[in-house]
């Protein structure tokens, strides 16, 4: 009888038999997820950025916290404030106020300007204006403002007319049909972060609008002008006149990319030649799936530049067009592009 002699080899420390046992399982793993996959549905679906309208409205919010200025008035004295852009309120003694009495100490005085066409884009402040009538047209600036005072936590009232002389502006550029906006009595226009139609406003109660006067100056550089009026209230107040067209108007339709609406962007009307003229178009009609201002005064031949925002993943998205305004107006916009706010800062006041 032969003897036979086996080695047996320890299984635990194996290589080979620990590779195998590895690829079985992998096997296996693999085996479960594919069953528990429905059938058809085996490309997986790729999620795309979307436009982030709240997040667009964060930073117009930003915006406008970032133009704020802020100054230290005695309030027994008031006195005089000047902002960065050349802007000057100049206040009366006592006439800072808490619950209709006069405060003592010093106060916070709050000053934004606005003077140029991307400012007004960017803290979203367009010049549009609201008739009596409720036709909504624009308006050409000479300047945005917004000016309030707080001692403390305490928002103060103005218990006395406050004066507003505007930047220094040259000669060429005056233009005497400049009056007073604020927002209208239906609607709060008082806050940093207030959004309002422009109305005409009557300050002194006149049942007259009330007109910007124009004072001339003299400075290192010569001689300029600037515009000055009164308010009598704190908030937002806006120096224009309406931007009147002779000749044809029509109503004009922005046809904007699919995923967009009136929740997830803005758009706005630049007019050529006005670099203060700049409209919101507040309508969206979802049944055309269109931006409108629906009241039917956009002129007809009138050179213009459309501009469209949005936020996406952060990145600021924007597309311009420039066109010509013909009967029955639709532009359309087929895509965005991303870009740095400094760089749509320049792009928008380079502008004609």
């Amino acid at each position: 009888m032969k003897t036979q002699t086996q080695n047996f080899t320890n299984l635990k420390n194996s290589k080979v038999v620990n590779r195998i046992f590895k690829n079985v399982v992998g096997l296996s793993i693999v085996a479960i997820f594919a069953s528990c996959v429905p059938e058809g549905d085996n490309d997986l679906e790729v999620l795309e950025p979307q436009p982030d309208g709240i997040a667009l409205n964060n930073r117009f919010q930003e915006n406008r916290i970032d133009a704020l200025q802020e100054f230290t008035i005695d309030a027994a004295t008031g006195g005089i404030i000047t902002g960065a852009q050349g802007t000057q309120v100049t206040f009366q003694p006592n006439s800072f106020g808490l619950n209709g009495s006069p405060v003592t100490g010093n106060v916070t005085v709050q000053l934004i300007e606005i003077y140029d066409k991307a400012s007004m884009l960017l803290n979203n402040k367009s010049t549009l204006g609201k008739r009596a009538n409720g036709d909504k047209e624009a308006l050409k600036s000479a300047g945005e403002f917004f000016i309030n005072a707080k001692q403390g936590a305490n928002e103060l009232d103005l218990l006395a007319i406050a004066n507003v002389n505007s930047r220094p502006v040259d000669f060429a550029d005056l233009d005497g049909g400049m009056k007073i906006f604020r927002g209208g009595p239906d609607q709060d226009c008082d806050g940093i972060d207030d959004d309002c139609d422009w109305v005409e406003a009557d300050e002194d109660g006149n049942g007259e609008q009330d007109d910007a006067q124009i004072r001339d100056a003299q400075g290192a550089d010569g001689e300029f002008a600037t515009y000055n009026y009164n308010i009598g209230t704190f908030g937002w107040t806006n120096l224009d006149r309406w931007y009147n067209y002779a000749g044809a108007k029509t109503e004009i339709f922005i046809d904007v990319p699919a995923e967009f609406n009136q929740d997830n962007c803005a758009v706005y009307l630049s007019y050529d030649g006005e670099p203060t003229a700049l409209a919101r178009m507040d309508v969206y009609n979802t049944e055309i799936e269109m931006f409108t201002e629906h009241y039917g005064l956009i002129p007809v031949g009138l050179e213009v530049h459309i501009i469209m925002v949005t936020e996406i993943e952060g990145q600021l998205h924007y597309a311009i067009q420039g066109t010509t305004i013909v009967e029955d107006h639709i532009e359309v916009i087929s895509s965005l592009s991303p870009i740095s706010q400094p760089a749509l800062e320049s792009l928008i006041n380079g502008l004609p």
